[in-house]
């Protein structure tokens, strides 16, 4: 393995830093070290970054269920981040990707201009294919796709959000393929009653939803619609169009106890969208005015999504239980632009067997997932079978944890003139261990092997043609962490180092999906939680990353360099002020430091311009009704997007967030 360089004179200063808040802390802590367990089914305390409450002094601890085991916040084996309804709600972000690129450590952008598939990054995998080394479920289903299209995260309405699990480094045992960087786990919530929401904004912005559910002991029903539509920001056509979108979003889900120890659930989701978005324009176009419609013109997609989920637990005694749940989902994305048309058929299936005894937690499980993509003339399936074991030990202060996954991918493609398939074994494993200095305090370690089973549009070159298989990408990634807590001061860092073998990327110059052969990824991560005053209050979110290509395969031209599309300076960072009881203003401010263009590995354009973006948001509150107003980008900073096109397009530019926006709105529960 390679030489961490640098790695302990670049920490030493921060190291001596987190030794002094632990060593603060731990004069501040007059508690047991030993939690109990049993608060595990007690929840977080509605605590936000943007609160009208004051928070409250609370030892319950979060849970965090992504894992598939349950465990407390403080006591994880592993990084971890996550985020309450009430931090959701009050954040007033339109969506959910506004919510992860302002309010945590993730990076969320329009993808080449697309702002309903964006690009997500995490831990130093870039914009380019950031999102391929992300897994991203929403209630479990597994919203990865088959090919290079992101996430289509706008299929979830942020409202009817109930909380968000992300975490970090770690997560290939329980969620296989893709999980490089980590996992961000999508929580929805179940209605009881009645809530309404409606905003307006320039631009011709509007939205509204509605959200209706019953609880009863034995039985629940919940589901929501919405609609949301924008004019545009600009023209993106000489004939007068704009980049207008609009999208309309139904659900309904139920749970029934026919039985004591049985729960049967399921679910229907319904999402369909449209957007207009600009090609690229150059950068002196983007430097005398981002405003420039593009010579190249523009996009079009149309996207749907109707996905049915289903399944049961039972609790088969005080020790064991199973959980078995399924999800169908008919997916259509349609490039109008050039009548180019892709239908997806996706069926998983995620089956556990949980152990329970003492300071023991267990399981054992199977996970598929099949997907097929006709598109294009051809038919394209990839399906994946993984089988898990996973087990938590609870030893007094000492969290043991230990996992190994086991998971086959086959590949098929068959077009009129050509048949051919492949298949790839690979294992995931993952050891964690946790101590508790005391109840609020812990010191954690991490190792996770993960990888990635290329998407099946890897295999193609620019132009369609089949370029043939290749390699897996396989990462060892190792944590170390410490997690305080507790009111008024909650403090999380995390230092990591990632060793990554045959790393998949675009050769821009060669126009082939290929393999660098081994590249590093080191940072830390910094979140703290701060409450000033009892009406005064900050947070403040900061990751540092450092990616190098140590052997790019190719003779060496790439060595050295750094992988294009990822900032290494990443801050979040807000001051909330509550001047009277019901009224909030917060100021949050993002910024991403310099870096290369995506595709840019020979850094021919050197470094782009930074990202900075500062919002501010007022809110008043009386009762169970709530008026807001929120401005985007107070300052009216210019920001974009800047990819390698090679020698097709050359250096382009996707203006985001490039205006000050503005909208208010109001939301009622009943």
């Amino acid at each position: 393995m390679k030489k961490l360089k640098g790695f302990r004179g670049k920490y030493f200063s921060l190291a001596a830093i987190l030794a002094l808040n632990a060593t603060i802390a731990l004069a501040q802590e007059g508690q047991s070290v030993v939690d109990n367990e049993k608060q595990l089914s007690t929840p977080k305390a509605e605590a936000s970054s943007e609160t009208t409450e004051l928070l409250e002094e609370t030892s319950a601890p979060v849970l965090v269920v992504s894992k598939k085991i349950k465990v407390s916040e403080v006591g994880a084996p592993f990084a971890s981040e996550v985020y309450t309804k009430k931090e959701i709600e009050q954040s007033h972000s339109k969506d959910i990707y506004e919510f992860l690129n302002t309010q945590t450590s993730v990076t969320a952008l329009p993808n080449m201009g697309n702002p309903f598939a964006q690009a997500i990054d995490m831990r130093g995998y870039g914009l380019g294919s950031g999102y391929e080394n992300t897994v991203v479920t929403v209630n479990g289903r597994r919203l990865n796709n088959i090919d290079m299209v992101p996430q289509l995260l706008s299929s979830i309405p942020i409202d009817s959000i109930e909380k968000i699990e992300i975490i970090k480094g770690s997560g290939s045992v329980e969620y296989g393929d893709g999980a490089n960087a980590g996992a961000i786990n999508i929580i929805t919530k179940d209605y009881d009653g009645a809530v309404i929401k409606s905003y307006m904004g320039d631009n011709g912005l509007k939205f509204a939803s509605v959200g209706l559910g019953i609880k009863e002991e034995k039985f629940s029903i919940s589901g929501y619609i919405d609609d949301y539509s924008h004019d545009g920001f600009k023209e993106v056509s000489s004939d007068g169009t704009k980049d207008e979108s609009w999208n309309r979003n139904k659900s309904i889900k139920a749970t029934l106890t026919p039985i004591e120890d049985l729960t049967l659930n399921v679910g229907k989701t319904y999402s369909k969208m449209n957007v207009n978005f600009a090609n690229a324009i150059t950068l002196s176009q983007y430097d005398q005015n981002r405003y420039t419609i593009p010579s190249s013109g523009y996009n079009e997609y149309y996207y749907s999504s109707d996905a049915l989920s289903y399944g049961f637990n039972y609790k088969i005694n005080d020790k064991f239980s199973i959980d078995a749940q399924m999800s169908n989902e008919d997916k259509v994305s349609n490039y109008m632009t050039y009548s180019s048309r892709s239908d997806y058929d996706y069926k998983s299936y995620d089956t556990k067997i949980n152990y329970s005894d003492g300071g023991l937690k267990a399981l054992v499980g199977v996970q598929a997932f099949d997907g097929e993509r006709d598109a294009f003339g051809n038919q394209t399936t990839k399906e994946n079978l993984g089988v898990y074991a996973k087990a938590d030990y609870l030893l007094n202060a000492h969290t043991f944890s230990l996992g190994a996954r086991d998971e086959k991918v086959k590949y098929k493609y068959e077009s009129s003139t050509n048949s051919t398939e492949d298949e790839s074994k690979l294992q995931a494993y993952d050891v964690g261990y946790n101590y508790k200095l005391t109840s609020k305090m812990s010191l954690f370690t991490n190792y996770n092997r993960s990888f990635q089973a290329p998407d099946i549009d890897r295999f193609f070159s620019w132009g369609g043609t089949f370029n043939g298989f290749i390699e897996p990408m396989k990462v060892d990634t190792f944590n170390v962490g410490f997690n305080y807590i507790s009111y008024p001061h909650t403090f999380k860092t995390t230092l990591f180092y990632a060793f990554v073998d045959n790393e998949i990327y675009y050769n821009v110059t060669s126009g082939d999906n290929t393999n660098l052969k081994e590249t590093e990824k080191r940072g830390i991560e910094l979140s703290e939680k701060y409450q000033i005053l009892s009406n005064l209050f900050t947070t403040l979110n900061y990751t540092y990353l450092d990616t190098e290509i140590i052997d790019d395969g190719l003779g060496g031209s790439f060595n050295g360099r750094s992988i294009p599309g990822v900032s290494p300076h990443n801050v979040k960072v807000a001051l909330g002020y509550n001047p009277v009881k019901p009224v909030a203003l917060v100021l949050s401010h993002t910024y991403k430091s310099k870096t290369y263009a995506i595709d840019d590995f020979d850094g021919n354009y050197g470094k782009m311009e930074s990202y900075s973006v500062t919002d501010l948001s007022a809110t008043y509150t009386y009762k169970n009704y709530e008026i807001f107003a929120k401005v985007n980008n107070l300052f009216d900073e210019k920001n974009a997007m800047f990819a390698d096109g090679g020698a097709w397009s050359g250096l382009g530019v996707y203006p985001i967030n490039y205006e000050r926006t503005f909208l208010v709105g109001f939301s009622a529960k009943f």
